[in-house]
């Protein structure tokens, strides 16, 4: 999902409710207070390293490590998250800035993000009864810089 896009998305939760914020240093500090939320929360696929040198948020799962995502630079950027984790994303921000929903934005960002970590703890389970889980080793995953750039849906397609 691009940046654009996601700010598409939050103005339709707020239809009836506050405004999106015009002021582009005011909407990113809100993106990154919800990655932090949202990494704080859920394994994503795509924030897992190995890289110690990545500004890491939270340790993962089998020796790994939840890095910082980026700030989109502009609105064309694809949000640095997995695919799956932007409504939840959409919903957390939505929670910041709604003047009558919050809490409803809140809990439903808490469910989105509770299928998916049940989802990548399946995924990595799966990876470790096989005996091949290692962030270099398992799907999707980069050995060059030890970054997983694979996501759940992708991950249950392709293992049937």
């Amino acid at each position: 999902m691009t940046y654009k896009r996601l700010k598409s998305a939050i103005k339709m939760l707020l239809i009836g409710d506050n405004d999106l914020p015009t002021d582009e240093d005011e909407m990113l500090a809100a993106v990154e207070m919800a990655y932090i939320e949202l990494s704080s929360k859920a394994s994503a696929l795509k924030l897992l390293t190995t890289d110690h040198a990545e500004e890491i948020i939270r340790q993962g799962p089998g020796g790994t490590y939840l890095r910082m995502p980026e700030l989109p630079e502009d609105d064309i950027d694809e949000m640095d998250i997995d695919r799956e984790l932007c409504p939840a994303l959409a919903r957390i921000i939505a929670s910041y800035l709604s003047r009558d929903k919050a809490a409803l934005h809140n809990g439903e960002a808490m469910k989105i993000l509770l299928s998916y970590e049940s989802k990548v703890r399946v995924f990595i389970l799966s990876r470790e009864a096989a005996g091949d889980y290692s962030m270099s080793q398992a799907n999707g995953c980069s050995t060059s810089d030890g970054v997983c750039n694979s996501s759940v849906e992708t991950v249950y397609v392709s293992e049937g």
